[in-house]
């Protein structure tokens, strides 16, 4: 198949979380099982600055929204195509300016989603399937079916629409509408309106022939009113339509056998070089070598979505355990301000480091003795699976991925690759925590059969990509059966 993967950000070119992973895995895994990818993306600023083997291909396009003729242009390298234009994607950021959004992202991807069916009518290449992530493609399959069906190159195409996160859904005014090109009618209801604005989400979750989200738990999820962000019950609707593929991870990367950034290589089958990237971890974080208490690990956005609440209100009983903390990321000011006050207020116990440091992430999944990951809710998540590869114990709240991939110790049947928690209470947190700790300072003959166990089980791209596959014959059959729906929501 000719597979068109269409994303904001894909890695290694452009990344803000784990949508940019799948977007740079998941292409290499499908060409490994024989298909034909092309990957369509922004050339935001830094990626130009980073990447200069990136070149303009000789293709030019134009993208008429509202009463505006707006120029771009196609880039490439490799099976890498960046839809150029300096106006909406030559800035500091992808998004906006911290917790603010770009006034005119409605613009900005409306753009993007059109130019990259402008390029590949340009190419000439026919589209069996375009995967669009997230709502900054979700536009896609709605100018596809409003001014794209009559091309030759779209008339076998289907679209696939994966939800990486619903909390993020494109909420623009109304009178957006006129500006990228969408009938005043589509909003009622049935099509774009959500609670007297425009949604972009609910774009692709309507005229996408299929839907998949990046766990089975979270597919699930999603359909309730706790977790549906308000679409629930357009979920409910199409749940037939509706996947949960999980994630796999890059083990080219993600291995601590050949890792680069880590201090000493080890492997399941001799682990005794943990220790000493242990020992560089806390060197790092200048905190006091104290090899037999366990060392808890943190990668993330500094997001309430991933669980700070939790550490806040349990700090004191955390501090009560028999451990040391360090932690890596950035985000909301005030989650950043309340972790400068934990390492102030505990400078041997607790480590911090703001920003993203790709050598810094892995050297905290190999020197962590323990990772801790709290959501209150994860589509799908990867540092739990790069944990269990570096023989680094999950302990995660049972939500979403977390829950599909994590399933608890047992002490008396020495089986589980991790621990986990149910409530989203900061005891239940502690007492998770507190067993791994438990078993880590009684038994470390246990605990070092739950190590080599762990990093025995694989996560490949390869078996994710193969129920991609089948999802996309799927869509392509839905398409058939479902040819037009524009009439069925407009006014």
């Amino acid at each position: 198949m000719n597979i068109i993967i269409a994303s904001p950000e894909s890695s290694p070119y452009s990344k803000t979380g784990g949508l940019a992973d799948v977007a740079g895995a998941l292409p290499s895994a499908l060409a490994r099982l024989g298909h034909k990818v092309k990957i369509f993306t922004p050339l935001y600023k830094s990626v130009r600055e980073k990447h200069g083997k990136i070149a303009h291909r000789g293709i030019r396009i134009s993208v008429k929204l509202g009463d505006k003729n707006h120029d771009g242009e196609l880039w490439q390298e490799g099976n890498y195509y960046f839809i150029k234009n300096d106006l909406f994607f030559d800035r500091e950021e992808f998004y906006g300016h911290g917790d603010i959004d770009y006034e005119d992202n409605h613009l900005r991807f409306a753009f993007f989603s059109m130019a990259i069916l402008e390029a590949l009518k340009a190419i000439g290449e026919e589209a069996h399937i375009i995967h669009c992530h997230d709502w900054q493609t979700a536009l896609i399959p709605l100018y596809m079916k409003l001014y794209y069906r009559e091309e030759a190159v779209f008339n076998k195409s289907a679209v696939l629409f994966t939800i990486h996160n619903m909390a993020f859904q494109g909420l623009f005014p109304k009178k957006v509408m006129d500006q990228i090109a969408l009938p005043s009618g589509l909003f009622n209801y049935k099509g774009l309106e959500f609670y007297e604005k425009l949604n972009f989400m609910k774009a692709g979750l309507i005229f996408s022939d299929l839907l998949s989200t990046v766990s089975i738990k979270y597919s699930k999820e999603i359909q309730t009113k706790e977790m549906g962000c308000g679409l629930e019950g357009l979920l409910q609707e199409r749940k037939r339509d509706l996947y949960g593929v999980a994630n796999g991870i890059n083990y080219d990367e993600w291995d601590p056998e050949t890792d680069k950034y880590i201090r000493a290589n080890y492997s399941h089958k001799d682990i005794r070089n943990k220790k000493l990237c242990k020992k560089e971890l806390l060197d790092i974080f200048k905190l006091p070598h104290k090899e037999n208490i366990p060392l808890v690990g943190l990668v993330s956005r500094l997001d309430p979505q991933k669980g700070f609440e939790l550490i806040r209100k349990g700090q004191k009983s955390l501090m009560a355990l028999p451990i040391q903390m360090v932690f890596l990321g950035k985000g909301s000011k005030e989650i950043e301000n309340f972790l400068h006050k934990m390492a102030k207020e505990n400078p041997d116990r607790v480590g911090l480091s703001i920003g993203y440091d790709e050598s810094l992430a892995h050297k905290i999944e190999a020197g962590a003795d323990i990772f801790l990951m709290p959501s209150r809710y994860e589509p799908c998540g990867l540092n739990h699976l790069y944990s269990l590869k570096y023989g680094t114990v999950p302990v995660v709240r049972a939500t979403g991925g977390l829950d599909d991939a994590i399933t608890n110790y047992s002490y008396s049947r020495k089986k589980g690759n991790g621990f986990k928690f149910r409530a989203f209470k900061p005891a239940a947190m502690v007492n998770a925590l507190k067993k791994a700790v438990s078993l880590f300072l009684s038994d470390r003959e246990d605990w070092e059969g739950l190590i080599k166990k762990a990093m025995q089980e694989e996560y490949t791209w390869h078996m994710s990509a193969d129920r991609y596959v089948k999802l996309y014959h799927k869509a392509i059959s839905n398409s058939r059966e479902r040819p037009g729906n524009i009439t069925e929501v407009m006014r």
